[in-house]
């Protein structure tokens, strides 16, 4: 019973400290609002976030597209198969991160 109440503190301590991360990544104590002016200037950022994923998600692809063109047939069909599917993918995430931090960000707001 006792090792049950250890590892439950721990527990608790550990999701304490991961929420106090999170907050500290937008410049805002858990559970206080934070001004107009840090929202925008927070969504800001995470537009900016979200062109550069979606950037380096099309380098990505150009860079292993033209590793593609050096091979032939079906193996270079698979390969450039493989690199739009891993872009999109990419593209993907970055956009469900960023819909995730803009309702943070409002979230936050209210």
């Amino acid at each position: 019973m006792k090792r049950l109440q250890v590892l439950l503190a721990v527990a608790c301590g550990a999701a304490s400290l991961s929420l106090a991360a999170h907050a500290a990544d937008y410049g805002t104590s858990a559970g206080t609002a934070m001004s107009r002016d840090d929202a925008h200037a927070m969504k800001k950022k995470a537009d900016a976030d979200y062109d550069a994923a979606k950037d380096k998600a099309s380098a990505d692809y150009k860079a292993a597209k033209a590793r593609c063109e050096t091979m032939k047939g079906d193996a270079e069909d698979a390969c450039e198969a493989q690199a739009k599917a891993d872009e999109k993918k990419a593209k993907a995430d970055a956009k469900a991160t960023h819909e995730k931090r803009e309702a943070e960000i409002d979230a936050k707001r209210h």
